[in-house]
């Protein structure tokens, strides 16, 4: 059974690198989230930029290269010495997305359950949910404008 530093050597160096950056990248996220807010923290990583480039098209191979993405940022936030929640995570892969020019867009949904309500985030990429399961979209009720006006504040803590 390999080890995690087997597994790690087995990594491209690449990734290897991508999961060292993400290693400062989670925690960095969740500061800002804590003192910025859910939009401040947005726009900071270009929330406006990234709108913009949504009319472009979609190269090929470019699913597969976001879910591998999606892949490195879980495997960071399980593995890695920040356990980063689904917004931390979403936040992230949807900024790795647009800086490589892919227009990915930050989904955030809540839904009810008796008196509690929950929120969720996830990343989709031309209307493929990226790091979660596809049908995450009929579980929550999307969010659609976080540029313009966030209606709610979410309350940023850790799950643990």
């Amino acid at each position: 059974m390999p080890t995690k530093l087997d597994r790690w050597r087995a990594l491209p160096a690449g990734e290897r690198r991508l999961l060292l950056g993400l290693a400062v990248l989670l925690p960095a996220i969740g500061g800002a989230l804590r003192c910025l807010g859910v939009k401040r923290t947005y726009r900071l990583l270009g929330g406006r930029a990234a709108r913009a480039s949504a009319a472009l098209p979609v190269p090929s191979g470019a699913h597969a290269s976001a879910k591998r993405l999606a892949q490195l940022v879980d495997i960071a936030s399980r593995c890695g010495p920040y356990n980063a929640t689904c917004l931390r995570q979403s936040l992230a892969l949807w900024w790795l997305l647009c800086r490589r020019g892919l227009a990915a867009e930050l989904r955030i949904g809540v839904a009810k359950e008796g008196e509690q309500v929950r929120a969720h985030a996830w990343v989709e990429l031309r209307g493929c949910v990226i790091n979660d399961r596809a049908t995450v979209v009929d579980d929550y009720a999307v969010y659609e404008d976080l540029d313009r006006h966030f209606p709610f504040r979410i309350e940023v803590r850790d799950a643990r």
